[in-house]
This record gives structure tokens, sequence and C-alpha cells, in this order.
């Protein structure tokens, strides 16, 4: 999985494995996951490139800092123009996968890439609504001791209603289940190489990010800022795309929807149990009956497919299949700071 292709360059190792002093600079990357975003990653590239040479001249990190793009399987002509931006500029690599396995599973393959190359990196999305200049402050809380930082949103300009709505929902709804989330916070995240590592030993098939950073435990702090409009194109979050998304984080961070059905069992039992003695000696009506077969056949069918979820999460986990497989790998990814990685 280590292997490149000839369009790779490789620099001659020249950092320790841990960057145990902080304050010194460190190698960044930025991680990138996309998917059939033509329209907008030149413009991505160029503010990303624009924001890493900033941060080299002021000695904020090292030369070495990539832009990462992750090319989720994409349709259009993505592949191509980051092929021709790699070519233009060392600044920027790109890993293509083959087909397409959703935003989580680009976004954790890129950041397993980058943490052979890099001592802290920066996940965002390729629309642009994450903000660039964000990036400066993030680094400098990572400068004070802080192995994970939070980019949380203040408001969501651009987006519908409904965007708004479900967004604001999901959060609360989690936290209604049990699951840790902290609110707001999307993918734009700084992590350090060690909570990377640290990340990489969970075993989920579908990792759930946003709930699984916070279980790590190391130092984190937050940054706040305005999520801008999508520059180009559209969202390919359908409302299917977000239900699925929703149910992966549900059921990877919390048991509580089986617990629940658990009570609705009981207090179903005990109401169909309290009907009988208060309605003993009368006959039942059609309506009393069908309510009460209805109300069983569905709770029985929650039930059902609950835990068929549960259960068809353990049987991906148990087939213990490669999370994402690397296709291509282009541009001068830097010295690998990992000893003994090829």
């Amino acid at each position: 999985m280590r292997g490149r292709t000839q369009e790779t360059k490789t620099m001659t190792p020249s950092l320790p494995e841990d960057q145990t002093e902080k304050k010194s600079p460190a190698i960044f990357w930025v991680v990138v996951p996309c998917f059939n975003e033509e329209e907008v990653i030149e413009e991505t590239a160029g503010e990303l490139r624009a924001r890493l040479m900033a941060m080299i001249e002021d000695g904020l990190i090292r030369p070495e800092s990539r832009v990462l793009f992750v090319d989720d399987g994409s349709r259009d002509g993505t592949w191509e123009i980051l092929r021709r931006l790699v070519k233009a500029d060392p600044l920027i690599a790109a890993l293509r996968l083959r087909g397409n396995g959703g935003h989580q599973n680009a976004l954790y393959a890129g950041l397993m890439e980058a943490k052979d190359y890099c001592h802290v990196s920066v996940s965002m999305d390729a629309d642009l609504q994450d903000d660039p200049d964000l990036i400066p402050a993030m680094v400098e809380k990572f400068y004070e001791g802080n192995d994970i930082v939070y980019a949380v949103r203040k408001s969501r300009r651009g987006e519908g209603l409904f965007k708004r709505a479900s967004a604001f929902g999901f959060y609360r709804f989690m936290e209604a289940m049990g699951a840790s989330i902290p609110k707001d916070c999307g993918d734009f995240r700084l992590m350090s190489r060690e909570a990377i590592k640290a990340l990489s030993l969970f075993g989920e098939d579908r990792p759930f990010l946003r709930g699984l950073v916070p279980l790590l435990g190391f130092p984190s702090a937050q940054v706040t800022f305005d999520r801008r409009p999508r520059k180009r194109g559209r969202s390919k979050y359908s409302l299917k795309a977000m239900v699925r998304f929703a149910l992966d984080g549900l059921i990877s961070l919390s048991a509580r929807p089986i617990h629940l059905i658990l009570i609705g069992g009981i207090l179903l039992f005990l109401t169909a149990g309290g009907y009988l003695l208060c309605s003993a000696g009368r006959e039942p009506g059609v309506r009393q009956i069908l309510a009460s077969i209805w109300a069983a056949a569905g709770l029985t069918l929650l039930g059902i497919g609950v835990t068929g979820e549960y259960i068809g999460r353990i049987w991906r986990e148990m087939a213990g299949r490669p999370r994402y497989i690397a296709r291509e790998r282009i541009g001068e990814w830097g010295g690998n700071i990992t000893p003994g990685s090829n």
C-alpha cells in the first residue's frame, strides 16, 4: 500500500520520528477529501497554497509541508485537474482511491497516508466553506500543547433552512443518544501525528471521525469561525447520504437505541396488560384489537431493524476488509519521518 507511481519523488528523511519540541517548526499537511469537485478544486488549491506559503515564510511550518487531495473515485475531471496541479506545484500531492468509499473513508485514508510524513495535519472539505484563514490560529493552538483543535461553526452562511435545521438537530440528537460529539464541529479540525496514530488503532469499518476523535483523550482546544457559502458546485450530501451518515454515527457510538426499544417493549406490554385488566368482562372492539396488533408488530419490526444494523456492522468488522485501497499517489510527498516505512 506504500508503493509510489513513477511521478512520485521522495526526498531524503531529515527529521526524527517524533517532534517532542512543539515550539520548533513542524511539517504540516492539509488533507482535503474530494469527490466530483472539478468546478472548485483549482480555487481550493490556490487558496491553500497561498496560506501554506505565508506560513512557511513566517517560520510557522516547515517547507516540506504539503496539501494532500484525496480523490474518492471522482467521475468528472477532478483527477485530471489534480495531475496538472501536482506537476506545477511541489506543495501539492494527491492520492487516488479505488472506487467511492464515502467522505469519512476518504478523509480517514488521507490522514493515515499523511501521518508518516507530517507532525501535524488539518482536515477540511474541498468546497472552501471551511475558512483557510483559520489554519494559522489552529497551528498556534498546536504549538501551545494541544494535539487536537476543533473548528466550531458560529454561523452557516449560504446554507438552506433544511440544512441548518438538520445540522442543529443532528448534534443535539446524538447528544441525547449518549454520543459525545463537540457541537457544531464538522471535519475541519487539526490533529497531531500522535493523535492520528492513536486513531489508526480503532478498527471501525465505517469510521465516524466526528465521534471517534473526542474518544482519543488528547489535549484539545477550539477556535470559532463563520462557515462560508460554497464557492461553486453543489453539495454531494443527499438526504439519503445524510441519513446514512447519521445512522453510522449513532450505531458506532451508542447502544442506546437498543435500550430504548427494550423500554418501549416493556411499556407496551404493561399498557396492554393494564388495558386487559381494565376491560375484563367486556368484549374488545375491532379498533382496539387492530391498534394493539399494529403497535406490537411495529415495535417488533423496529427492534429487528435496529438489531440488524448492529449485527450488520459486526459482520463488516469481522470480515476484516481494508478500509481503502490506494490506486495512485502523485507529487513530492517529502521525507518519511517514520523509520522502517516504505
